[in-house]
């Protein structure tokens, strides 16, 4: 493959979608790719997974030097093992050594991320914030947080930093879809908002609650709830910006000036509140993937690359 093409390939792998993302050395991307997770996997993850990138390889008669993929999961600190998986339906075996089985296949180190820091990174480089400290709170199905800390995602001590919706401030007499009760994505989530919106019959669909019902009760409890525990963190933190998107945030009619104006009710005075700025994030399906492949080709094409 003297005059192959280096390359490297995001994956960000979500219950629903997969999308797949081909960037060069120089951070053009060759390609994007949306498709079904269940007949991408069909057959299995690895050979699923492996079969994408590879059909997209020859397309372009390149070489992937690298491969970081995403999922709606716990990874652990060694960017290798899936600790847990509660919105996807894979079997353990499935995951059991598969960055091992996708490097073989694939000839390419492979690392795994949590999704949510792949959006994080994709909106970092977009807005220019590489050099700064941010977090970043994506309120969609659950309640996505991330933060970035000296160039880079910070994952902690086991690799599962950053679970906002997972603090202990929801209803109690709920359980959460990682086993605990009373996470804050139980009163906090698109989940949650589901929940309600499913109570009685509407004449108008979910996807227009805040057109229809932005000041119902339970709606101005959860921008409450988001509120409280974005303003917690940044207070926590002291980052230099935080970015706002998700799903929910992204519905028409949703009161992202209101709900700004509420976080900074809460931030202490006079830092961070008169220092801390908010950005919106982007939306793009994409996003996710492109993050990965930003991240695969920070860490696997540090500088230029030589063909083969």
């Amino acid at each position: 493959m003297r005059d192959a093409l280096n390359v490297v390939a995001g994956v960000d792998m979500g219950a629903t979608h997969i999308r797949f993302c081909l960037q060069a050395a120089d951070g053009t991307v060759l390609h994007c790719e949306k498709r079904r997770t269940a007949e991408v996997i069909a057959d299995g993850v690895q050979q699923g997974i492996a079969a994408l990138i590879q059909r997209q390889l020859q397309a372009f008669s390149a070489r992937c030097r690298g491969l970081v993929m995403g999922f709606p999961a716990l990874v652990g600190k060694d960017k290798r093992t899936i600790i847990s998986t509660p919105n996807l339906p894979l079997k353990h075996d499935e995951l059991a050594s598969l960055a091992d089985r996708l490097e073989r296949h694939l000839a390419c180190p492979v690392e795994f991320a949590r999704d949510v820091n792949l959006q994080l990174s994709f909106d970092v480089q977009e807005n220019g914030l590489q050099e700064q400290q941010v977090l970043a709170a994506y309120l969609g199905t659950g309640m996505g947080f991330a933060i970035w800390l000296n160039g880079a995602p910070w994952t902690g001590a086991h690799g599962v930093a950053g679970e906002l919706g997972h603090i202990p401030v929801g209803d109690m007499s709920l359980r959460c879809g990682c086993g605990n009760a009373g996470c804050l994505e139980t009163v906090c989530s698109g989940v949650a908002l589901q929940r309600w919106y499913a109570r009685q019959p509407r004449d108008w669909a979910l996807g227009d609650l805040f057109l229809h019902a932005g000041d119902a009760p339970f709606v101005r409890q959860l921008l409450d709830h988001a509120a409280r525990a974005v303003a917690t963190s940044i207070n926590l933190f002291d980052p230099d910006a935080v970015i706002l998107g998700g799903g929910v945030m992204d519905m028409p009619a949703f009161p992202r000036e209101a709900l700004i104006a509420q976080i900074r009710q809460h931030l202490r005075r006079p830092l961070p509140y008169e220092a801390v700025r908010f950005v919106p994030a982007s939306s793009s399906s994409f996003n996710g993937a492109q993050g990965a492949a930003m991240l695969a080709r920070s860490r696997f094409l540090p500088v230029a690359v030589l063909s083969d």
